[in-house]
């Protein structure tokens, strides 16, 4: 008995610590320490002659080569890669690096080849061509990584912001950090380093790793406009009943194309079928033979609150990854948030939904046990992670963090203020200043949170009992 009462005593002391010591963290439930910010903003001199950033410094050297991939090709380019990150102090051109690769590399996307301001796919390599895996401004050691350079979004912050909004909220979501980029001695601007949508560990996808020989395997595959390369495009039961985008397909991105075999790729195709068929069924809603048995519902749940409340409307058509491990079930990965809030050059009415319309989610949203999870879930969410006070927060806690390095991106970019034809040919949606950027996407935030508040429990309206569905399961 005296154990026992030593016990108890000993939990409600760590509870009352843990409440003490952490409560300062904490405002309406939300955690202060979220801001994810690499380092401390300003700790370049005012009297530097060479150029300094308190950013990550990240230097690509061509060696005179042109990079490929501006017309969608997959080819690429052995290139050299420095990245200067001190610890303390900032970051110089002739500072010593803190990784240095050879590394394949051509652009990446799809509708942002158009743009000036290109995205890349790095992959690190040794001398001899083997994966070299590095740790990466503090993110998980791997050897694929994204550059993406912020164009349209002039706030800059978009995909940093929602990716780490996101990490709070799912299992999985990619890492970023901040960082400046000079390419062949060149400045290109503020970019953004981010974990591709990979195998991996932490914020990567954890999933088993494909086993030679094993006729089954853990996947991930990538929704997206079709490849070039009809081989390449997965043939599962929405692609051939015509239920998706007739433009878009599933292809796979892991096991990649060195390891994935005729009998691994017609497994995935199966499998993705599988899951399908059960929720395109009659017995799509049934606990024992529906679709329940395939997702994890509550990863369905907040992807879907998570690019609703953005009004992020690729998801569901484009850029949507969908992971497997071999023993588990189906989770989605968030990816690209560079038209979210409203940065698009097409009519979204901030006062509808939208993401229903989507594969998976219209019929998902019939079945009245996932609908009230999604507004439940939200219900939660509205006072911790998508909580406008947190969010608006965190934007001010980026621009801060980002500080001169924006005054320089746009002395390089400043010229889209005055409008571009790629997705701003109507003027309504060009927007003039980075000011003005950072108020756009505060207020969209802030009147989609009030609609959502009143209207989520509308989408009920999507799960309204069926005239002719009469049976119980």
């Amino acid at each position: 008995m005296k154990y026992k009462w030593i016990t108890i005593l000993l939990i409600f002391v760590v509870i009352i610590i843990s409440f003490i010591g952490g409560s300062k963290y904490f405002i309406n439930g939300i955690q202060e320490n979220k801001y994810r910010f690499y380092h401390e903003t300003n700790q370049c001199s005012s009297n530097e002659t060479e150029f300094c950033t308190h950013l990550p410094l990240v230097v690509i050297d061509t060696n005179g080569q042109d990079i490929p991939g501006e017309n969608h090709e997959k080819d690429t380019i052995l290139t050299n890669i420095k990245i200067i990150d001190n610890k303390e102090g900032g970051n110089h051109l002739s500072d010593k690096a803190d990784v240095v690769t050879e590394s394949n590399i051509r652009y990446r996307g799809n509708s942002s080849l158009k743009f000036d301001k290109k995205g890349y796919l790095l992959k690190f390599v040794t001398e001899n061509g083997e994966e070299n895996k590095q740790k990466v401004m503090g993110m998980e050691k791997h050897d694929e990584w994204v550059l993406h350079g912020p164009f349209i979004d002039k706030t800059l912050l978009r995909n940093y912001l929602w990716y780490h909004i996101s990490g709070e909220i799912m299992e999985y979501a990619p890492d970023s950090r901040f960082c400046e980029l000079y390419v062949d001695g060149e400045y290109q601007g503020v970019y953004l380093m981010v974990e591709s949508a990979s195998r991996g560990d932490n914020s990567r996808i954890q999933i088993n790793k494909y086993k030679k020989g094993n006729p089954f395997t853990s996947y991930i595959v990538r929704l997206d406009r079709e490849e070039p390369d009809p081989n390449e495009n997965l043939n599962n039961f929405t692609k051939y009943t015509y239920i998706n985008d007739p433009d878009s397909s599933f292809s796979i991105v892991y096991p990649g194309s060195a390891i994935i075999t005729p009998e691994l790729k017609r497994y995935i195709e199966e499998d993705i079928t599988k899951f399908e068929k059960k929720l395109y069924s009659f017995d799509y809603d049934s606990h024992r033979f529906g679709y329940e048995t395939f997702i994890n519902a509550k990863e369905f749940a907040d992807y879907f609150l998570i690019n609703e409340f953005t009004q992020n409307y690729d998801a569901g058509f484009y850029s949507t990854y969908l992971y497997k491990d071999v023993k588990g079930k189906f989770g989605l990965y968030v990816w690209d948030f560079n038209s979210a809030n409203d940065n698009y050059d097409k009519d979204i009415d901030i006062n509808a939904f939208g993401l229903h319309k989507s594969i998976w989610f219209e019929m998902l949203l019939k079945d009245e046990d996932f609908t009230n999870q999604v507004i439940n879930e939200y219900k939660y969410l509205r006072n911790h992670a998508l909580n406008e006070e947190y969010l608006l927060g965190y934007i001010d806690a980026i621009i801060n963090y980002l500080g001169d390095a924006v005054t320089r991106n746009f002395e390089v970019w400043g010229y889209t203020f005055d409008g571009f034809d790629v997705f701003f040919a109507d003027s309504k949606k060009n927007i003039p200043s980075y000011e003005d950027a950072i108020t756009q996407i505060k207020n969209h935030i802030i009147e989609r949170g009030k609609f959502l508040d009143q209207y989520i429990v509308t989408i009920k309206q999507f799960s309204s009992e069926s005239k002719v569905k009469k049976y119980n399961h």
